[in-house]
């Protein structure tokens, strides 16, 4: 983890409310997927920095890029950047995603989405069946640089307006006997992890999720980002930033 200044490289509008940014930078640590940076908007009335998964990334050319969604007044100043511009960002947070095993399967729902194609780029030797959820055929992203990367991609909306209709959850379960994975890597809304614990239970094999909480600090500091785990002393308090974002299913209370 260090403090940087990045250079803007790209920052374009790739969906419905929906950004994609380049940074390039002068030094660049290796990167795991999941992991997560800070980045220190340029609008001085924000005082907080604003936490963003690291979406892709190029270590040969030192370059992080983030997806990400308007929400917010801090977002929307993100979205004024302008490529040349300069920024501060602190990076790489997070205990990220490792697979121990050959074959994965990942699911994102939304802009949890986002998270994924680092996953692959970190892990060239693994293979990847990917499972992608969106409301509309407007806020459908990262499906093409996906299936660049080699990845096996299915797409579903929840209105049919692209790929397959309903939840993609649904799709990837259907998928789990045929594609044999040896871990399951899901990033999403709380209201997926409840469905895919329902879908998946009783499987044998590891299933985790990246969560997402509100962040002051991003580096375990603030206590803004606490969540409750159960371990095997009992429940608990864990923080999302320093000891996350990525967790075992079975551990999370939802």
């Amino acid at each position: 983890m260090k403090d940087r200044i990045a250079t803007v490289i790209k920052n374009a509008r790739v969906a419905d409310g929906v950004w994609y940014m380049t940074l390039a930078f002068d030094d660049f640590e290796e990167v795991k997927g999941a992991q997560f940076l800070d980045v220190k908007l340029p609008d001085r009335s924000k005082v907080l920095r604003r936490p963003f998964c690291i979406c892709d990334f190029d270590a040969e050319k030192k370059t992080a890029d983030v997806c990400y969604a308007v929400v917010g007044g801090g977002t929307q100043a993100l979205t004024e950047v302008k490529a040349g511009e300069k920024l501060n960002v602190l990076l790489p947070l997070g205990n990220g995603y490792v697979p121990a095993g050959k074959k994965i399967m990942l699911i994102g729902g939304g802009m949890g989405s986002a998270v994924l194609p680092a996953v692959v780029t970190a892990n060239p030797d693994k293979a990847f069946f990917v499972y992608l959820g969106f409301a509309n055929a407007g806020k459908v992203v990262l499906e093409k640089e996906l299936r660049a990367k080699g990845a096996d991609v299915t797409v579903a909306t929840d209105d049919g307006s692209y790929g397959k209709k309903g939840f993609v959850t649904t799709y990837a379960r259907e998928a789990f006997d045929e594609v044999k994975p040896d871990e399951i890597f899901v990033c999403g809304p709380e209201v997926m992890y409840k469905a895919v614990r329902k879908c998946f239970d009783g499987i044998k094999v590891p299933l985790y999720v990246s969560l997402e909480q509100r962040m002051g600090c991003g580096i375990g500091a603030c206590l803004v980002c606490n969540c409750k785990v159960k371990r095997a002393d009992g429940e608990g308090y864990v923080r999302v930033c320093k000891d996350g974002p990525v967790f075992l299913l079975d551990e999370v209370v939802l």
